[in-house]
């Protein structure tokens, strides 16, 4: 069984600077020739799926039309539990906003990011369940058939699915950049009793074409 983790492309909330989080921001107009970047390489190189999920927000599921338009592949089922990680009062700030009126969270060490629940958002607890029940549902489900499926969502979530599946809870900071449409493939397998994920490959939208544009690639926009 394997996922294909990929970031929305960039959102028009990206564009400006503002932290997204459970916001329904649509993506610009970079953000689709992002997708449709993604898409043709996904395609030339033979990357396909058999089944699709996307988070229930916009430019998640604009991001997954685009990919599911290539000829013959499977649109994707809303899945609730991708949405990104609630914000609460940061939602919809810039950087300058967050220094104004919440300069305690930007004095926070790296270890505590993931954790809005002072703000009124998610606990990292709470994420974390939410990638657990993602993963025994999917494994559940799909395991048997060694199906691959493409998961269409956000760089918070992604992050938290991904430490999930190579079985690293800790620490709660980024380990691996996720850009807008990079795409991260894990492969899940059973090895000597232990049921693990394998990181086959992490590409970021650079690597296919595009340059990425500037500072979009902070987790939980």
């Amino acid at each position: 069984m394997d996922l294909l983790l990929v970031r929305h492309g960039e959102s028009e909330a990206n564009a400006e600077g503002r932290l997204q989080g459970s916001l329904d921001y649509p993506l610009s107009e970079r953000g689709r020739a992002q997708a449709g970047q993604l898409a043709r390489w996904l395609d030339k190189n033979g990357v396909g799926w058999d089944f699709a999920f996307c988070s229930p927000l916009l430019r998640a599921k604009q991001t997954a039309e685009i990919l599911c338009a290539i000829d013959g592949r499977p649109a994707a089922s809303i899945e609730p539990d991708l949405a990104e990680l609630r914000a609460g009062a940061l939602e919809g700030l810039t950087r300058e906003d967050m220094q104004e009126k919440h300069p305690e969270w930007m004095k926070r060490s790296v270890t505590q990011l993931g954790d809005f629940s002072e703000f009124g958002g998610e606990s990292y607890d709470q994420v974390q369940e939410r990638a657990t029940r993602l993963i025994e549902r999917w494994t559940r489900d799909y395991r048997a058939a060694n199906a691959r499926l493409l998961v269409v969502a956000h760089g918070g979530i992604n992050f938290q699915l991904l430490k999930r599946l190579i079985c690293l809870p800790v620490p709660r900071v980024a380990i691996v950049r996720m850009g807008n449409c990079s795409v991260t493939q894990v492969k899940l397998r059973e090895r000597r009793g232990t049921f693990m994920g394998e990181l086959v490959f992490h590409l970021p939208i650079e690597m296919m074409g595009m340059v990425e544009s500037a500072d979009t690639g902070a987790l939980f926009r």
